[in-house]
């Protein structure tokens, strides 16, 4: 929508536009104003016969259903040092916005997802980053785990904030590379799973061009990317806890979204053995595994850490344990602390809350058997985030600070090549297949170690 008034219909107040054509009056808050440029004057005799063309473009931020946004214009006509004195003060206010960044290092994943992410990026991301006059520090990845190598040496200091063109496993080799950086710089015994980490300082933004968009879906409320885009030029940042798994006495992976093993690795095996069959086998795969293929059972020995309210220590970091031995069981995965509440009010599990900020724990999940039609039903309503999807028989829910799993293969000693053997000693991580030594894996919650780039 592009909206065409007189300079004189603009008037800038302290934090908003108000901008008045023949029928109304609105506002624009300066904070979701992205830019304000001068447009070349037409030059000829044009001008005389139709009018004069828009000298000044202020473009900014609408907010539709669905936590949509997108990038709008209005057009100002009026003399050249009207339009360039309205442009000044806007562009002053801007300049008082601190938050924004105005240097981004971007990495981009161009085969993930569609294998879009490269024609996303020039298309549709830089020209609004132009328009929000940010530069863009821009690196591809060229093989896998590119973007790892570059981490380990990329200077975080010489920019304001990050953004990943990519899906969740491109963040999640992002996020890996500096926070494990981090904490070898702070020297940090960061192996050890009650160690106090590091909080990453550089705020991360995402653009969702990638199979899986999680948590970009958590940040911005969809994968739309012109959203997303939008949210990162605003500037705001929210932190998030993290949980890390830990595997052979060492730290193993970060996770923003799910932590899962049985059900969930088994998943993620079959799928990525199916390639051929490309995006289409995100979906086919599953459906086929739940509607006709037997579960495949397993025992665990599982431990769970949670706060101990008899403790007299000061900062209320106390935990006590408890040893579960789990029978027959067709999955366990974790999410952030926030995930009932957060699915509740219909936002994904990452989202940063008033809930999560004031406790250390994460929700875990204990898949019972199942039968088919009562598992599908609790997998669509966790894709429609209801609450409904946890109020389930089959489902043992625990809220902890940490826990460790051992996942014990049936009595039956199958070959150590076998699928059975295999699959226990994988581990689904926010879509990604994590070795784990012996079918044994810790994770504990790490709280508020990210920044990411957000206004919800």
């Amino acid at each position: 929508m592009v909206l065409n008034v007189n300079v004189k219909s603009v008037i800038l107040e302290a934090r908003e536009l108000k901008i008045s054509d023949q029928k109304t009056t609105s506002s624009i808050e300066i904070c979701d104003v992205i830019g304000c440029h001068l447009c070349e004057e037409p030059g000829g005799i044009l001008p005389i016969f139709f009018g004069s063309a828009p000298y000044l473009v202020i473009k900014y931020i609408s907010k539709g259903k669905n936590y949509k946004w997108t990038a709008e214009n209005v057009h100002v006509t009026g003399s050249r040092e009207e339009c360039e004195a309205l442009r000044t003060k806007v562009n002053e206010k801007l300049g008082k916005e601190t938050e924004r960044p105005k240097k981004l290092g971007l990495f981009i994943n161009p085969i993930g997802g569609s294998q879009n992410s490269l024609n996303v990026y020039s298309k549709t991301i830089a020209p609004l980053f132009r328009a929000a006059n940010i530069v863009c520090d821009v690196m591809v990845s060229e093989r896998p785990k590119h973007i790892v190598d570059i981490m380990k040496s990329f200077d975080t200091t010489c920019v304001d904030g990050l953004v990943v063109v990519g899906g969740d496993g491109t963040l999640l080799e992002v996020i890996n590379g500096l926070l494990t950086r981090a904490q070898k710089e702070a020297g940090l015994d960061y192996d050890k799973p009650t160690c106090k980490l590091k909080p990453l300082e550089v705020p991360i933004g995402i653009i969702p061009t990638g199979t899986g968009n999680g948590t970009a879906k958590g940040l911005y409320g969809n994968t739309d990317v012109v959203t997303a885009a939008l949210h990162i030029i605003r500037g705001k940042t929210n932190r998030n806890n993290v949980q890390a798994v830990y595997s052979g006495g060492k730290l193993a992976s970060f996770s923003t979204i799910v932590i899962g093993c049985g059900l969930f690795s088994d998943l993620i095996y079959h799928t990525e053995r199916q390639r051929w069959l490309k995006k289409a086998r995100y979906f086919v795969v599953p459906l086929h595994l739940m509607l006709f293929k037997k579960q495949r059972l397993f025992d665990a020995k599982l431990t769970i850490f949670q706060r101990d309210s008899t403790a007299e220590d000061a900062d209320g970091t106390s935990e006590k344990s408890t040893t579960y031995e789990q029978k027959g069981i067709w999955g366990i995965c974790s999410a952030g602390g926030d995930f009932i509440a957060a699915v509740e009010s219909k936002m994904d599990f990452i989202t940063m809350n008033k809930h999560s900020q004031e406790i250390n724990s994460f929700t875990l999940l204990v898949y019972k058997e199942a039968g088919r039609l009562p598992f599908l039903t609790h997998f669509f309503q966790l894709m429609a985030f209801s609450l409904s999807a946890f109020q389930k028989d089959f489902l043992l829910p625990y809220t902890v600070r940490g826990y460790k799993v051992k996942i014990q293969c049936s009595d039956k000693s199958p070959d150590p090549e076998s699928e059975e053997v295999n699959i226990n000693n994988l581990l689904d991580v926010d879509g990604e297949l994590l070795d784990i030594v012996d079918g044994e894996y810790e994770v504990w919650n790490h709280r508020q170690l990210l920044r990411f780039y957000t206004s919800s």
